[in-house]
């Protein structure tokens, strides 16, 4: 199993927890994003879109998280990471979905000013996603009044989160937190992971 990824990449991330929950062997491919193999024929020939996460195993070639996240589950459905019923794996898939539609968006838009000349900033949309983040945090605050994680036990939705919660600190929003102790505490569980601590990004300068 080969995985090509890069970390400047959030969504990587989310593949290797999972690769990491179920104890499954793989080989790191490091993308070169910086220098453009992204648009590199060979590269495309992997992902006509150009993006990462790529996974490769045994013939099959994966792009999309979330298809990979599900493609794992299936073909190593042990440790379970998508719950028994219909309504539980509804549930969280419409969860790992959400993360994606939602929250990445303002997410990108907030980090950007760590990346992109100050000159280029856009201050009153960096409000707004800082807005639009917190807002998502609210309502993960009121789901997480049912249990430890969001939808039960840790889960494929927790993992598509993680990479993205996980780092509200290193991204300057942990004031985020401070009126919001379930994802607060949520977060804490998650960082406690060894599967995150052991992918965990790299800090922003």
């Amino acid at each position: 199993m080969r995985l090509h990824w890069h970390p400047f990449s959030i969504f990587p991330r989310r593949i290797r927890i999972a690769l990491h929950e179920k104890r499954l062997p793989y080989e790191d491919v490091m993308v070169d994003l910086p220098g453009g193999a992204t648009h590199a024929p060979e590269f495309r020939r992997l992902n006509p879109f150009g993006q990462v996460p790529v996974l490769e195993d045994d013939g099959l070639v994966l792009y999309e998280s979330i298809a990979i996240l599900e493609y794992l589950e299936e073909r190593h459905p042990a440790p379970a990471l998508l719950p028994g019923g219909a309504i539980g794996r509804a549930q969280t898939r419409q969860w790992m979905l959400a993360a994606g539609d939602y929250l990445t968006g303002p997410f990108h838009r907030w980090i950007a000013q760590f990346l992109t000349p100050e000159a280029t900033w856009d201050r009153a949309d960096q409000a707004r996603a800082r807005d639009d983040i917190g807002h998502h945090l609210d309502v993960l605050e009121a789901t997480l009044s049912d249990g430890d994680y969001l939808t039960g036990a840790f889960s494929l939705a927790d993992v598509c989160y993680a990479p993205f919660t996980c780092e509200l600190e290193t991204a300057r929003l942990s004031a985020l937190l401070a009126d919001r102790p379930r994802v607060r505490g949520w977060i804490d569980r998650l960082k406690a992971r060894p599967s995150v601590a052991a992918t965990g990004a790299q800090p922003l300068t």
